[in-house]
């Protein structure tokens, strides 16, 4: 190849590269270019209620809490805390059913096993206590964790204000198994006084919870609870002692006629119950 024909075709070889290089930047650009009007798109949707009112209303935060209380009435707010609600007693009780499940692996578990090297009674007894110590352990445990979770439930359900989702008939039916479920995991951990308040609120919930007889059956206790407690407390006033006993009376005369009838002999003897408990504090007080 000549000289002069080596260096047309280098130059043209030197040019062709540059177009291309030119053509790649101009496309980056262009893509640049999209991408920033894909961007002011987007950024327009976002804020499309700035620029059709002007009100900045994204980064509004109410300065006075009545109209924070205001936007809590909102249905949606509403709907999102019944949806955390649900969420947080799900979560409490899977913790109470795995905690069930283990407890029956560990009785199959003990009634398969073969002890053989047990040659006294006492042996015996030691294995079984410690058996039960270590299932005693694993329902405590996991009732105190789902308590957690049982208790964040009911607090979002009191932050729902908007009417009509507290009066949807999901919303009375969860609210029902949630107290349900509170109360009876408080009760087994021996925290008698949370259940009351609950228990109060949960047969004024419906006339079916009103006839709940469970509901009287744990009221009695708390109750009893209290009155024994109060008792014992030096500054209690005799009216808070006294007002606990009525509540316990009137709640195990509620459970006996709701299970038997007014007319029944069970229902009358529940009544003499309660009159010598009533009898017997007034004699006490006689003496103060």
């Amino acid at each position: 190849m000549k000289p002069r024909t080596m260096y047309c075709a280098i130059i043209a070889i030197v040019a062709a590269a540059f177009l291309v290089c030119l053509g790649l930047q101009s496309g980056g650009y262009a893509q640049q270019a999209g991408d920033k009007k894909t961007d002011e798109k987007s950024e327009k949707n976002e804020f499309s209620d700035v620029e059709v009112t002007g009100w900045r209303i994204r980064d509004f935060k109410p300065y006075i809490k009545a109209i924070e209380e205001l936007e809590k009435l909102n249905k949606e707010y509403s709907d999102n805390l019944l949806k955390l609600a649900i969420d947080e007693y799900s979560t409490g009780l899977d913790i109470l059913e795995d905690m069930e499940n283990e407890v029956i692996k560990i009785k199959a578990s003990h009634k398969e096993k073969r002890n053989l090297n047990e040659r006294w009674y006492w042996q015996e007894i030691d294995r079984k206590n410690q058996e039960q110590r270590q299932i005693a352990m694993k329902k405590t445990e996991a009732k105190m964790k789902s308590i957690t979770y049982l208790t964040k439930a009911i607090n979002y359900l009191d932050d729902i204000q908007h009417v009509e989702v507290r009066q949807e008939p999901r919303f009375l039916n969860f609210q029902t198994r949630l107290f349900q479920c509170y109360v009876s995991t408080q009760y087994d951990l021996q925290n008698f006084k949370p259940c009351i308040a609950i228990l109060e609120r949960y047969i004024t919930l419906s006339d079916e919870n009103a006839k709940d007889i469970w509901a009287y059956k744990y009221m009695a206790s708390c109750y009893g609870y209290m009155e024994k407690v109060l008792a014992k407390y030096k500054h209690a006033s005799e009216d808070e002692i006294v007002a606990y006993k009525n509540k316990k009376n009137r709640s195990m005369l509620q459970a006996v006629e709701l299970k038997y009838g007014i007319e029944s002999p069970h229902y009358k003897h529940m009544q003499e119950i309660v009159e010598q408990d009533e009898k017997k504090a007034e004699r006490i007080n006689d003496f103060k």
